[in-house]
């Protein structure tokens, strides 16, 4: 599960081609986590992710995500329509667009929003949430850390 998020920890494999970036991102990298993700829309789970991301020159995209845990719990919880455009902002910010979820408990839609770590790779979550979709419903909320391999960074 921790090598699917260093493949989807952040597990973008397919690419961006969007012209709206204007950093200047790292190598290619594997997500996973560094200890298991709270990951919680009406009930919480503790999961592990991997993924994937292509980071290359001015385009940043997660390709692949995928959640998992011993019970086969966080497995029913699915990640849809890759690639999602990341863009890095001011204060190590990154903002990963219109992350499709699809869960047990309902579904969401959105940007989910972290911090970079650019020393060490590390992107922490701290009540990263995710609308609701259909709107009105609670949102998906994340907390944890997620690694990338090797470290990503981007220059502004």
């Amino acid at each position: 599960m921790k090598k699917l998020f260093t493949a989807v920890s952040l597990a973008i494999v397919t690419g961006f081609t969007g012209a709206s970036n204007a950093e200047t991102w790292s190598t290619d990298v594997a997500l996973e986590d560094v200890a298991p993700l709270t990951v919680t829309k009406g009930i919480t789970l503790l999961c592990n992710m991997t993924g994937s991301a292509t980071l290359a020159g001015s385009n940043a995209s997660i390709t692949s995500l995928g959640l998992s845990d011993a019970s086969g719990t966080c497995q029913m919880i699915g990640f849809f329509n890759f690639p999602y455009n990341m863009e890095g902002g001011a204060s190590d910010v990154v903002t990963i667009e219109g992350v499709d979820v699809q869960g047990i408990t309902g579904n969401c839609l959105g940007d989910l929003v972290g911090t970079l770590n650019q020393t060490t790779g590390v992107i922490s979550f701290v009540n990263a949430n995710i609308p609701s979709n259909p709107a009105g419903g609670s949102p998906c909320i994340i907390n944890g850390d997620v690694k990338t391999t090797p470290p990503a960074s981007y220059t502004p």
